[in-house]
C-alpha cells in the first residue's frame, strides 16, 4: 500500500486568508433534526454550506489570475497538478529572506536532489508549522526573486511549484516578482501547503487537482504527497 501525506491545510471559519481576499465562511445549512421532519423511517440528513475565496485555503492559481488574457482554471491542462515531484527544504536560511539561484542550487545539493525537467517542486520554507494559525502566518515568510521564478520555469523547467506560505513572493512586497513571472509565463503555483517537512528532501509523486470552476482565477486543492 502506497503511503498518502496530507498537504492541504484545513478549511474552517477565519482561517487565515491572505489580505485582501475573501475570507472564509462555513455554516450548518440544513440539520438532522430538520430533515428528519421530512422523512419517515428515522432517515435525516445534514448538509454545509460555504462561502470561500478561489485564493483562501490550499489553492492554486490560475493564468487568468492575473493576465486577463490568460488561460482560467478549468483550462488549464490536467498534467500541470500531478506528476513527479520532490520537496527541498529551505529552513536553514533566515526568516523574510529573498531567495536566489543560488540558494535553490544549495538546497538541492544539501538534499542530494535534483531538479528534473517537468518535475513539481515544493519548498518547505516552516512558515506554516511555525505560526499558523496565528496572524503571523500572513506575515514576514520568506519569498523568491523573479530571477528564481525565471530559473525554475525557463531554465530547470518545472511545470509547477508550490509552498508552505501565502504566496511565493516575499511577505510586504509591493511589486510581486514571482506573480509578474506568472503572467509572463503562464505556469502556476501552489500556495498555502502544510505538512512539508514530511517529506522535505525527498521524491514522490504529486497530486492537487483543482476545481473544475468556469472562468476560475484559481482554485482550492486537495493536495497530497504519493510516496513510492
Amino acid at each position: 500500500m502506497k503511503n498518502i501525506i496530507d498537504l492541504t491545510q484545513e478549511i474552517y471559519n477565519e482561517m487565515p486568508v491572505f489580505p485582501g481576499h475573501l475570507k472564509t465562511h462555513l455554516w450548518e445549512d440544513e440539520t438532522h433534526e430538520e430533515t428528519a421532519l421530512r422523512y419517515t423511517d428515522g432517515y435525516s440528513y445534514c448538509s454545509n454550506a460555504m462561502l470561500i475565496s478561489e485564493h483562501g485555503p490550499t489553492h492554486i492559481d490560475s493564468h487568468s489570475h492575473v493576465n486577463k488574457d490568460g488561460l482560467s482554471i478549468e483550462k488549464m491542462p490536467l498534467d500541470l497538478f500531478y506528476g513527479s515531484a520532490l520537496c527541498l527544504d529551505m529552513t536553514w536560511l533566515p526568516e523574510h529572506t529573498l531567495y536566489s539561484v543560488e540558494m535553490i542550487e544549495e538546497a538541492e545539493k544539501r538534499a542530494g536532489l535534483t531538479i528534473d525537467k517537468g518535475d513539481i517542486v515544493l519548498f518547505h520554507i516552516g512558515h506554516y508549522s511555525k505560526y499558523h494559525p496565528s496572524e503571523k502566518y500572513l506575515t514576514g515568510y520568506s519569498g523568491f526573486s523573479y530571477q528564481a521564478a525565471k530559473y525554475l520555469i525557463e531554465t530547470r523547467g518545472v511545470k509547477n511549484w508550490g509552498v508552505d506560505t501565502p504566496s511565493p513572493d516575499i511577505a510586504g512586497t509591493t511589486n510581486f516578482p514571482v506573480h509578474i513571472h506568472l503572467k509572463k509565463i503562464g505556469i502556476p503555483h501552489i500556495e498555502n501547503l502544510c505538512n512539508l517537512e514530511k517529506v522535505a528532501g525527498k521524491r514522490f509523486v504529486f497530486a492537487g487537482f483543482p476545481l473544475r470552476i468556469r472562468n476560475g482565477s484559481g482554485s482550492p486543492i486537495r493536495a497530497v504527497a504519493i510516496m513510492q
